[in-house]
């Protein structure tokens, strides 16, 4: 199952989120809650400690490797399976809880 949550700044998405992914993974889900707002905020959602949130690694722009389909479509794929983009990037925050941090705005005009 994947769930993506979009929604007007100031809706309440981050909140969302980390209740919905703090639940699933009560549940038993393995849960993967990946951040990809320019001002992250998700691991505090969802319990991480603020140290311990200046530790998460964001995940590298070359994770993403550029191809075309056989109709000459331009596609994006992993590098590297998803299991492993989550163990090496990922931090555990519960059991089957896992936070990914999408990456950061470096440049002004970027987030």
């Amino acid at each position: 199952m994947k769930i993506a949550i979009a929604g007007k700044g100031g809706s309440g998405k981050t909140t969302i989120a980390g209740i919905l992914a703090r639940l699933l993974a009560q549940r038993g889900h393995e849960v993967w809650a990946i951040d990809a707002d320019s001002n992250p905020n998700l691991g505090l959602t969802v319990g991480i400690p603020a140290e311990a949130r200046r530790k998460v690694k964001p995940l590298e722009s070359g994770l993403l490797k550029e191809g075309t389909d056989e109709k000459g479509q331009r596609t994006m794929q992993l590098a590297i399976p998803p299991r492993e983009v989550a163990q090496k990037f990922g931090m555990p925050v519960a059991d089957r809880l896992t936070l990914l941090l999408m990456g950061t705005v470096d440049h002004a005009g970027e987030g």
